[in-house]
């Protein structure tokens, strides 16, 4: 990479006006700096609620998913209930 004299002479001086300038630059640093705090936090707080919202419906799914697992393993095992119609017509239920 080759040496360009304007380019440096362009980047001593951006630093020397800056250094000469720091105080006036200060308050407007902080400023920034403040503002992507903030902005930062309300950033992560949007991503938590998400997570949050995420993890509740996983919940939901997981107990119906529950309930329909013990709900077949319930009817598998039950045996079955008489309308009580046979017994009106004098028939022994089984």
């Amino acid at each position: 990479m080759r040496f360009h004299p304007p380019s440096f002479a362009l980047g001593v001086g951006s630093a020397v006006l800056l250094m000469s300038k720091q105080q006036r630059f200060r308050p407007v640093i902080v400023e920034i700096a403040a503002l992507g705090l903030h902005l930062g936090k309300l950033g992560l707080a949007l991503v938590e609620r998400q997570r949050e919202h995420a993890e509740d419906l996983w919940a939901e799914v997981a107990e119906r998913a529950r309930q329909r697992a013990g709900g077949a393993a319930h009817r598998e095992r039950a045996p079955r209930k008489s309308n009580g119609a046979s017994a009106l017509h004098g028939e022994p239920s089984s």
